[in-house]
């Protein structure tokens, strides 16, 4: 296809170089032959490049680069994402509403909590649907996934990444739990 395409352009390119010299009376125009290119591909290398790529040397897959989006290292990374799955699972509201960027919700729904008071209200009063506690429950660390946008726990029921805390400083926060989503 390549190939193709190359030989075209230097088709099109001696047309018009006879079109815009073939006016002009005793210039003689000197014809050229396309240039074939041929590119040859080892795909047996490709495919073991790409084993490589997907399994480490012990079988194992390898770790998720989680500087896509934060400057911290997978342990913390990891451990933040541990404390979520327990604090969630103990109903521990408090450490949750630390965890946040605010605000989070929606005014439309009537979910929106400005800060830790309203989202320990929301999290107490309203609660969340146990099907979250149930999918948390079964979730491991090994599922953790990450993208430019952050980390994704529980198949993107809760999210967190890093936010600018201050003009300089940037803490690991959760952006969406449980169907609030950072405002």
């Amino acid at each position: 296809m390549k190939n193709r395409f190359i030989t075209m352009c230097l088709i099109g390119s001696v047309s018009m170089a006879f079109i815009a010299c073939g006016n002009q009376k005793g210039d003689t125009v000197e014809e050229t032959a396309p240039v074939a290119v041929e590119e040859t591909v080892d795909e047996g290398a490709l495919i073991e490049n790409l084993n490589e790529e997907v399994e480490s040397e012990d079988n194992q897959p390898e770790e998720v680069d989680y500087e896509v989006f934060t400057s911290k290292g997978s342990e913390a990374v990891e451990e933040y994402a541990k404390e979520i799955k327990d604090a969630a699972l103990d109903e521990d509201w408090d450490t949750i509403g630390d965890m946040i960027a605010y605000p989070i919700g929606s005014k439309e729904d009537g979910t929106l909590c400005e800060n830790k008071e309203d989202f320990i209200e929301y999290a107490t009063n309203v609660g969340f649907d146990q099907s979250y506690y149930d999918s948390l429950e079964e979730w491991s660390l090994e599922d953790l996934w990450a993208n430019y946008q952050g980390a994704m726990l529980d198949n993107g029921n809760i999210w967190f990444a890093d936010v600018y805390v201050d003009d300089t400083n940037c803490e690991l926060k959760i952006i969406s739990f449980w169907g609030l989503h950072n405002s």
